[in-house]
């Protein structure tokens, strides 16, 4: 990356561990770090850019007709999905509009994410709980957004494997019918040999 004089960043205040410079040579180090200082400013363009985008579109929701707004969505005027605009819309209305909140942050997460960050009942507490997981490094996915904000965990199946003695009952139930079917089988086919064998007496 070059930088010009009014670009030029203090690089001593980007911290790498020793486990990322080890065996590097000073020029590589100073590589990275130059990279660093352009990756943090390209992510906190992509959060401004989807605050940009939210309010754009909720400036246009606002100035329309419903009945113009959905076919506005539908039109494929704008180069994202319809679940995707419809999300922005919803996050910038119901918290994102008036939050104060750094662009790098925004851009780790989904539209859909967003709109749940503004979900009935959410509170700026619970927000802040999804920015701090994202701020530690946590692979934060919509489903993790959910829980954080919501409090709740995605319930677990049952599990629906029988207890041993259970599952032995239940198959020596089965063997009991079996065997009575068998039973009931056998005197069928006795019954029908004896009228084949009648009847074969009665014919000359």
């Amino acid at each position: 990356m070059d930088l010009t004089p009014t670009e030029i960043v203090d690089l001593s205040n980007i911290t790498l561990n020793n486990e990322v410079t080890k065996g590097l040579v000073p020029a590589q180090v100073e590589y990275v770090k130059e990279s660093v200082v352009e990756i943090n400013e390209e992510l906190g363009c992509v959060g401004q850019s989807l605050r940009a985008v939210a309010a754009n579109l909720s400036d246009i929701k606002e100035n329309i007709k419903p009945g113009n707004w959905r076919a506005f969505l539908k039109s494929g005027a704008i180069n994202c999905s319809e679940r995707f605009a419809i999300d922005l819309v919803s996050a910038y209305t119901n918290w994102l509009g008036g939050a104060d909140v750094n662009d790098n942050l925004l851009a780790s997460l989904t539209p859909r994410s967003l709109a749940l960050m503004g979900s009935k009942g959410v509170t700026d507490k619970e927000r802040e709980k999804v920015f701090q997981a994202v701020k530690s490094g946590e692979r934060v996915t919509e489903a993790t957004v959910r829980e954080l904000v919501r409090g709740t965990k995605r319930k677990e199946k049952p599990s629906s494997r029988k207890p041993e003695s259970e599952r032995i009952k239940t198959l020596q139930s089965k063997i009991e019918t079996y065997k009575k079917l068998i039973a009931n089988l056998q005197d069928e086919n006795r019954k029908l040999s004896r009228l084949i064998s009648n009847r074969k007496k009665l014919i000359p």
